[in-house]
């Protein structure tokens, strides 16, 4: 069975996860020089003080090889030791392959390039993103400077929900040609109750084409409104029969939309089918079929409510920063607009705030990325501590950059709030370590919502605020007032 992998050389940006995608491609054009070339010293130079240890550098061996010249401290973290000084070919044999073909396009291309292929021996790691940038030194030679980041996905609890399952639990991530238009869904997860339940008990499903492996799919309706659930982000329930071990099984297939793909959570419905069905045929034996079909209900019930618990579970952690626990930019979002709507049609105050840790990158550069992990959990902590009330919103916009929404509050109200989290920054230390407590501060951006001012504005002031109360020094709170609505 052939590796999952993706290889794009147009709109990078948009598809890279990391967002020092974007911001290394951006370094990368403004050094192009008007031969097209970028110049190996100046780039590396620019770009290893903030990226240095997630990069790795490769150069060309006379043999078609590529040796690697540097690997990053992220890099090694996740992989569990360094290639530095090795070859390309020393990896697997397919992901070496892949590897070097990707290498020798982008140099021969002399553009940038995106990959994403799954790698099974690296533990704790599905899929690796990366991004190749061709480069030349003075004396000729040729170099790629290759941006490389694993794509999480949170396996210990995804492990336990789907081997503890007694549903069956596909995801599908879908391939798109250049029109946009899904061309290929390839299966990323599947769990052996998934395989059982298709009928195909010894047969890995991983990385295959989902409309090859998964019967069902063999309906064109079932496919028609898999597809929809996709392209409209949009929840359907399917019941269909299949032939397995030579008799007919009946499914009710749960699609729930993820990303740019599907969650499949397969239940074996053939016994409430099968009791439903007799049911109609055995009149004369009513009273015994309606138990049976009660049980069946139950146990169903059962399954469902199972079934429920661990999706709610999976949309909690799609709504939650994984980092802290608190709501992400998204669903912060989503939720404070539900909020405004209900204020603007009751009538009443909003406020925002929005916090900055100061100086954050020196916590990093001095004690390392895991005390700084360490100082954003126990500053999401502490403003959970202050901020319990139902009406409060909690969010983690990335980095160390935070966000609380407060109901029935005025500008004044959010300031003296906003006070509070100093003064409680200014009390205590951060624990970092059984034996490391850091002093931290925050800068703030205080607004109160406007008439009719929409979350985008309002967030656009506090932010004002919150550069200004940079500017000025840091460690101190910017109140956005009216005057600032129309700069925003």
């Amino acid at each position: 069975m052939d590796m999952y992998y993706e290889v794009h050389s147009e709109n990078i940006a948009a598809r890279g996860h990391a967002p020092q995608v974007a911001e290394l491609l951006t370094r990368f054009a403004l050094h192009t020089r008007e031969d097209g070339l970028v110049s190996h010293e100046s780039f590396t130079s620019d770009v290893f003080a903030a990226f240095g240890e997630e990069l790795m550098v490769l150069a060309p061996t006379a043999d078609g090889d590529y040796r690697w010249t540097h690997y990053g401290r992220e890099i090694v973290r996740y992989a569990g030791g360094t290639r530095l000084g090795e070859t390309v070919s020393g990896m697997r044999p397919q992901v070496a392959r892949f590897t070097i073909d990707c290498l020798t396009q982008t140099l021969a291309e002399n553009r940038p390039l995106y990959t994403i292929h799954r790698s099974s021996s690296t533990v704790r790691v599905a899929l690796w993103e990366r991004l190749l940038l061709p480069t030349t030194d003075r004396a000729g030679g040729r170099h790629v400077v290759a941006f490389s980041r694993p794509l999480r996905f949170r396996e210990d609890l995804l492990d336990a929900v789907l081997e503890t399952s007694p549903s069956g639990i596909v995801a599908l991530r879908a391939l798109r040609d250049e029109a946009g238009c899904i061309e290929q869904v390839v299966i990323v997860t599947a769990n052996q109750r998934a395989s059982e339940l298709c009928g195909r008990p010894d047969i890995d499903l991983l990385d295959t084409d989902a409309r090859e492996s998964l019967p069902f799919f063999a309906d064109a309706a079932i496919w028609r409104r898999c597809r929809h659930a996709v392209d409209l982000q949009r929840a359907d329930t399917i019941e269909t029969s299949i032939t397995r071990n030579g008799g007919t099984s009946w499914l009710r297939i749960a699609v729930a939309p993820i990303s740019d793909g599907l969650l499949l959570t397969l239940t074996d419905i053939t016994d409430l089918t099968i009791a439903n069905q007799t049911l109609q045929l055995r009149a004369a034996t009513l009273a015994l079929e309606i138990g049976r079909e009660r049980a069946t209900r139950r146990a169903l019930s059962e399954e469902i409510g199972q079934r429920e618990e661990r999706e709610r579970e999976l949309r909690r952690l799609a709504e939650t920063d994984p980092l802290t626990a608190l709501l992400n930019r998204r669903s912060f979002t989503e939720k404070a607009n539900a909020d405004i709507a209900r204020v603007t049609a009751a009538g009443g105050d909003i406020a925002l705030i929005i916090v900055d840790l100061d100086h954050f990158k020196q916590v990093n550069d001095t004690h390392g990325h895991p005390a700084g992990d360490a100082v954003i959990r126990a500053f999401a902590d502490l403003l959970l501590g202050l901020f319990r009330g139902e009406s409060n919103l909690v969010g983690r916009f990335g980095g160390e950059e935070f966000a609380i929404l407060l109901q029935d509050c005025d500008l004044g109200s959010a300031s003296a709030e906003a006070r509070r989290i100093q003064e409680a920054l200014a009390a205590r230390a951060l624990p970092v370590s059984e034996t490391l407590a850091l002093k931290v501060t925050a800068s703030f951006g205080v607004a109160m919502r406007l008439p009719r001012e929409g979350l985008p504005c309002l967030m656009a002031r506090a932010d004002q605020a919150l550069y200004r109360a940079k500017s000025e020094g840091r460690n101190r709170l910017g109140i956005a007032g009216p005057d600032a609505a129309a700069a925003a």
